[in-house]
C-alpha cells in the first residue's frame, strides 16, 4: 500500500493491484478494469474531482483514506450516473444510498465497514469484489461474469444458502471458514475456480457435480487440503486443463 496521496502510489487490495499517480491534479489509475481511467475521490477537492469525472468521461472512481477520502457516504456518486466501475477500501461508510444512482455499473469493490447491499438494484454488474455482510441481499439475480468471495464465515460453518447466479463463469474465494464447497449452488459455466487461505477446507470431491465446465482450479494456501487432489480431479474430469492444489501443479496432456 502505497503512504497516501503521493505522486505516485499502488494499492493493492483484494487480489488487485492499482499503480495511481497524481497526474496534473488528478489522482488517476488506468489499470483496474481493462485499460480504462478512474480517478480518486479526494475530500478536500471533492466538487473539483466530481466536475473533473464529468468533463473527461471517466468510467469510474475509487476511494481510499490514504489517498484522500474520508467520507462516511456516497452520496457524491449520484451526480455521475455514467460510471461503470468504483472501487473504496479501508474506509467507514454510513450510507451508500449513492450507489443505486448507477444503472450502468458493472464493477463493484466496497469494503470494510459499510451498510448491507441491495445489489438487486445495480442489475448491470458483472463483477463483483464482495466481502461478505449477512445481511446483502440479491447477488443471484445479477448476470455475474466474476465473483470474487471474501470472508463469507456463517456460524453454521457452511455454504448451505449462499445463492449465486448461474452465469459465473469465474470463481474465487478467500478466508472462508466452510471445511468443503458442499452446501454451493451448482455452477454449470465457471471455468476458473480459486480457494485461496480457507484454512478449514479439506475436500474438493463436490467440484465435478458443482463446475462439470471447470478447465482452471486454484487452490493455495488451505493447510488441511491434500495435495493429491488435483491429481485425482485432473484425471476424473475430462475437461480440466490445470490445477494448482498447495504448490503441486498437475496439467493435461
Amino acid at each position: 500500500m502505497s503512504s497516501g496521496p503521493a505522486l505516485r502510489g499502488f494499492a493493492i487490495k483484494k487480489g488487485f493491484h492499482m499503480p495511481i499517480a497524481r497526474e496534473g491534479r488528478f489522482l488517476l489509475t488506468h489499470d483496474l478494469n481493462r485499460g480504462s481511467t478512474s480517478l480518486g475521490l479526494e475530500s478536500s477537492m471533492l466538487s473539483d474531482c466530481i466536475e473533473e469525472v464529468q468533463r473527461e468521461g471517466y468510467a469510474g472512481v475509487f476511494g481510499n483514506p490514504e489517498f484522500g477520502f474520508n467520507e462516511t457516504t456516497l452520496d457524491a456518486l449520484a451526480q455521475l450516473p455514467h460510471l461503470r466501475h468504483v472501487w473504496f477500501w479501508d474506509i467507514h461508510l454510513k450510507n451508500i444510498d449513492g450507489l443505486y444512482a448507477l444503472q450502468r455499473l458493472e464493477t463493484f469493490g466496497v469494503h470494510q465497514r459499510r451498510p448491507p447491499v441491495a445489489f438487486e438494484r445495480l442489475p448491470s454488474l458483472r463483477k463483483i469484489v464482495w466481502e461478505h455482510r449477512p445481511r446483502d441481499t440479491g447477488v443471484e439475480t445479477l448476470a455475474l461474469e466474476n465473483l470474487y468471495l471474501w470472508r463469507f464465515a456463517p456460524k453454521h460453518a457452511s455454504f448451505a444458502g449462499l445463492q449465486l447466479p448461474e452465469t459465473l463463469e469465474e470463481l474465487e474465494i478467500h478466508w472462508c471458514n466452510p471445511a468443503s464447497l458442499d452446501g454451493l449452488p451448482r455452477l454449470p459455466n465457471v471455468r476458473r475456480l480459486g480457494i485461496h487461505r480457507c484454512r478449514h477446507i479439506n475436500s474438493l470431491s463436490v467440484i465435478p457435480d458443482l463446475f462439470p465446465a471447470l478447465e482452471h482450479l486454484v487452490v493455495d494456501a488451505c493447510g488441511r487440503m491434500p495435495v493429491e487432489e488435483g491429481e485425482r480431479l485432473v484425471q476424473q474430469m475430462p475437461g480440466l486443463k490445470h490445477a494448482f492444489v498447495q504448490k503441486r501443479v498437475v496439467t493435461k496432456g
